[in-house]
């Protein structure tokens, strides 16, 4: 009798199976009404069979219809509680709900009818990570790879877990172990990786993920997580080259936020490489295709910035902010935009950047404490990922190089960068090195006892100004680093200057107090490779040339048109315009068409991209006078002119940012090269143009002027800092007995 009914049912099956497997070609040719007819009428036909509310359940799952399916899925349960199938794609589907329990539940489960199925494992592991339970997570996670050794999901899982419970280094040890048993583990290089990323061993990090991603070339974890590296690592050549390489192996069923995330960082990788208008292009089709997110619209506004559309990138800013009025992000990408403009004054400035450090993120954290000792030994951090060659080195490496060791102990806080000049200068310095990376930055940081912090980076790219907000040392100093105006948090003591900066008055536009130096507020490091100063040009060719070598985010519609007004007014005049963005032509075409509506022709605009800084030096000796950009002025730039022996004519306004070349050209005794207004300006290049014999007598001894000044007297400079920094700790000292 029992043999009967099993023949039964086997009999009713037999046709269903087949019409089960039309419903599932029609499903793969994209017929999804009627596949979805068929699967539902025989699941309500043979309500004893689970297998085809499964394959209903999973046609509607595929296409993002979350409820039908989790119906379908309860369905199957109903019938066979132990359908493993169901039971992890339900407790997925719950846990994407926020149901954490409930997926918990589900998976546990499916683990026990189904201990063999590696993502049933994985998946518990993300329901306990998500419930806190890190341990239990690291042990489901150690399962499934246990049961599927070599994929890469599972051990990047694992990793996850082994940190959030406190055992990374553990973890290490054990990956280790099993690389030398198993050398060419594309799943443990990359768990490897990850691992020595997490811990800021960034070199070793990008070793195993570059053979993790050679071994297994079609898997796009290790490639993705290689180009989020490479570009921490400042290698941005090869990051982009890594990110195109992830989003072509994404399939096209992924996750859009997957892809969205992979194309919105090549695209802020080509800022970094200086390619504005690729990436901005890059960053509008994406505004297009998934609307205006926060992340998307911060890089766009960087980028158009960067090409000279400084209002677009602040209105950007102020519309990412409109889309997420607590996002520090979009506060930092107007605090970044605003001194661009035209008309931004030091009120507006200083608002916008209150209003960012109110909203930067703090874990209230108790102060750090250290003896209030005012004339001890000092601990000193320096805040910075550009303690390089660049602006921040160029400006600062003198003064801490001159600084009394007896007095002040230096402690660097920011990227290595090899073999770099200037970087390892500061590595001779700092007696030690931190790279603030990871979820506990602000414990290392503070683990360092420092007695002032000086922030070197600002509200910049690669800068760190947002972990000041912890308060990472008794007495915080902003100094050189995207020092464009002031910081606006409230933890930022100090904000380093001098008199021409920010003259007797301008205290309310600052948060922080103001610490004037007797001299300039930087001290300029020539580089020993600089070519000589070469003969005035215009001797040789009979007219005027000016230049400007500033970054084109500084050259504002109405700088065009002042520049137009001087050539309109001496014949033959030139203007040479070198940067990085005129290496694109659709921004040379930009340029050219801003002097055109002003009535310049073409051919009085010559327009150069970037070169080496060897070359860029050297081509100083084709200019005659150079014509500094308002309201952003040039800083690094200015002094580059200087020692080169070309002059700088400039025009301050409020705001620190516009205040750079004044402050230089005080401080080597040409306060007369600095106007008072845009008529003045206009007026003052007019007349030092006409005065050839004058300028070739101020080329032949700029240089030695320069070199004499206080601008590059580094004893000078350490001494003025060293006695600053004596003050700010000493006041602290006063001020809180107990620091």
């Amino acid at each position: 009798m029992r043999d009967e009914a099993v023949l039964d049912r086997r009999s009713a099956l037999s046709a269903p199976t087949a019409q089960l497997n039309a419903a599932l070609d029609a499903d793969r040719c994209g017929d999804e009404p009627a596949a979805r007819g068929l699967m539902a009428s025989l699941s309500e036909r043979l309500p004893f069979w689970d297998e085809a509310p499964l394959r209903l359940a999973e046609s509607y799952r595929r296409q993002g219809e979350t409820a039908q399916a989790i119906i379908a899925y309860e369905t199957v349960l109903e019938r066979n509680p132990r359908r493993p199938e169901a039971l992890l794609a339900l407790g997925v589907m719950r846990m994407a709900e926020g149901k954490v329990g409930q997926a918990q539940s589900l998976l546990l489960q499916c683990c026990g009818v189904a201990p063999d199925l590696p993502e049933a494992w994985d998946a518990l592991g993300m329901s306990l990570l998500l419930s806190h339970d890190a341990l239990a997570a690291e042990s489901a996670f150690a399962q499934a790879q246990c049961l599927a050794p070599d994929t890469i999901t599972f051990a990047q899982h694992r990793v996850e877990a082994a940190f959030a419970a406190g055992c990374g280094l553990e973890e290490v040890g054990r990956l280790e172990c099993v690389l030398r048993a198993d050398p060419t583990n594309a799943a443990v290089l990359t768990a490897l990786g990850l691992c020595f990323e997490r811990l800021d061993r960034r070199a070793e990090a990008i070793d195993h993920l570059i053979l993790a991603s050679t071994l297994q070339p079609r898997e796009i974890i290790p490639v993705a997580t290689l180009a989020h590296c490479l570009v921490r690592a400042n290698r941005v050549t090869e990051a982009l080259a890594a990110f195109d390489r992830a989003l072509a192996l994404l399939p096209d069923s992924t996750d859009p936020g997957i892809r969205l995330d992979l194309s919105n960082n090549r695209a802020a990788t080509l800022i970094r490489l200086h390619r504005y208008r690729e990436a901005a292009d890059a960053l509008e089709g994406l505004i297009a295709q998934h609307g205006a997110r926060t992340e998307l619209l911060n890089n766009l506004a960087n980028a158009l910035v960067s090409l000279g559309r400084q209002e677009e990138g602040a209105n950007i800013a102020r519309r990412a902010i409109a889309e997420q009025p607590r996002s520090h992000l979009a506060w930092r990408s107007l605090c970044n935009a605003l001194p661009y403009c035209a008309d931004t004054t030091g009120a507006d400035l200083r608002n916008v950047a209150e209003s960012a450090g109110r909203i930067m993120p703090r874990q209230l954290l108790l102060p750090p404490i250290t003896p209030a000792d005012p004339e001890r030994r000092l601990r000193i951090g320096l805040l910075s990922s550009t303690l390089k060659t660049h602006p921040v080195g160029w400006l600062t490496i003198a003064g801490f190089e001159n600084l009394d060791p007896e007095a002040f102990e230096l402690h660097a806080i920011g990227a290595e960068h090899g073999a770099d000049p200037i970087n390892r200068r500061f590595r001779h310095l700092a007696a030690s090195w931190t790279v603030p990376a990871g979820p506990a930055v602000v414990e290392h940081i503070r683990a360092l006892a420092l007695d002032i912090l000086i922030d070197l980076g600002g509200y910049g790219d690669q800068g760190h100004l947002p972990l000041c907000a912890e308060r990472l040392a008794p007495v915080q100093i902003k100094w050189v680093g995207s020092q464009n105006h002031s910081t606006g948090l409230a933890e930022m003591d100090w904000f380093l200057s001098d008199a021409v900066e920010t003259p007797a008055g301008f205290e309310s536009f600052y948060t922080e107090r103001l610490l004037r130096l007797p001299d300039g507020y930087v001290c300029y490091s020539p580089p020993a490779y600089a070519p000589d100063v070469a003969p005035l040009p215009a001797l040789r060719t009979g007219a005027i040339t000016f230049g400007c070598f500033n970054n084109l985010a500084k050259v504002t519609p109405a700088t065009i048109e002042v520049w137009a007004t001087i050539l309109q007014s001496i014949e033959g005049a030139r203007l040479v315009m070198k940067c990085h963005q005129m290496s694109d032509p659709a921004t040379r075409e930009a340029v050219v068409a801003g002097f055109a509506a002003h009535g310049i022709a073409a051919d009085r605009i010559e327009l150069r991209g970037g070169s080496p800084h060897r070359d860029l030096l050297a081509q100083h000796g084709d200019i005659d006078i150079m014509l500094d950009p308002f309201p952003y002025s040039g800083g690094l730039m200015t002094c580059e002119a200087l020692w080169m022996g070309v002059p700088v004519i400039t025009m301050p306004g409020d705001i620190f940012a516009s205040r750079h070349s004044a402050s230089h050209l005080a401080n080597i005794g040409l306060g007369d090269w600095v106007a008072p207004d845009q008529a003045g300006y206009r007026a003052m290049a007019i007349a030092r143009a006409a005065d050839l014999s004058a300028l070739a007598a101020l080329r032949t001894g700029l240089r030695a002027r320069v070199k004499a000044s206080p601008l590059c007297d580094g004893p000078r400079f350490g001494r003025h800092l060293g006695a600053a920094l004596r003050y700010v700790w000493r006041d602290r000292c006063i001020a809180r007995p107990s620091v």
